[in-house]
């Protein structure tokens, strides 16, 4: 009996685990869950600009007059400069403009006589004699042509570090970002570029309408009158103008 029977459970218990495999792939193909793909971590858009972000904040603008130690005298092209400079800064709402002169330089004794012609020309430009605050600043060395710096506050927009710094990876990381240097350079450039740097925090507002021109235009409208935007270009293309096209 022993010898006949153990084929039968051996049999058996094969057949019963074919059966569970036919369950598993028959339950498996009915099963009707949306299959979810993982969502990778998506490309920060604005990563340049939470790097480098352009700031507008309280600054100077400056101009350096260069002064040579044996000269008599500034070029007429240079104070020109010296007067736009301060044009400059009466329109941008200045009140003093700050010049700097260097002392223990070899030109030191040109850039002071310098100044008092400087002094001069800003007053063409609006600054009263008071209103120009002569310092004196340490050149770098005797053999140092410093030069006579004019400055004065107003906003200026800046991104408040250097570019060139790594300090995390030199290539894009494993998620698509790009490097930390990325864009550094072009912050500043647009923000060297900008001419009104309040125009960054909030547009200049449009100014009024013209209502003469405004209504000039309408008449000529309702006359059947042709108004500006109705005239057209001549016709400069090649068989016209070359003569081509054989017409």
């Amino acid at each position: 009996m022993t010898t006949t029977i153990r084929p039968f459970l051996r049999l058996g218990r094969a057949l019963a685990l074919s059966g569970a495999m036919v369950v598993a792939l028959t339950t498996a193909g009915c099963n009707t869950t949306k299959y979810e793909p993982s969502v990778t971590g998506s490309v920060p858009t604005d990563g340049y600009r939470t790097r480098h972000p352009i700031v507008v904040e309280e600054g100077e603008a400056t101009f350096d007059v260069p002064v040579a130690a044996l000269g008599e005298s500034l070029p007429p092209r240079l104070l020109a400069a010296v007067e736009a400079f301060g044009r400059e800064a009466r329109e941008q709402g200045a009140t003093s403009i700050t010049v700097m002169v260097p002392s223990a330089s070899r030109n030191e004794a040109a850039a002071y006589h310098a100044s008092r012609r400087i002094t001069e020309v800003l007053g063409r430009a609006g600054f009263a004699a008071g209103a120009v605050h002569k310092v004196p600043y340490a050149a770098v060395g005797p053999e140092d042509a410093a030069p006579i710096r004019l400055a004065y506050p107003r906003v200026v927009a800046r991104v408040t570090h250097r570019c060139g710094r790594w300090p995390d990876q030199a290539i894009g990381g494993l998620d698509n970002s790009d490097y930390w240097n990325f864009g550094c350079s072009t912050q500043h450039n647009i923000a060297a570029m900008v001419a009104e740097p309040t125009d960054l925090v909030a547009p200049a507002p449009i100014g009024k309408a013209d209502a003469t021109r405004r209504a000039t235009v309408i008449q000529a409208y309702r006359k059947g009158e042709k108004t500006r935007s109705d005239f057209k270009l001549p016709d400069t293309s090649a068989s016209k103008v070359g003569g081509g096209g054989g017409e």
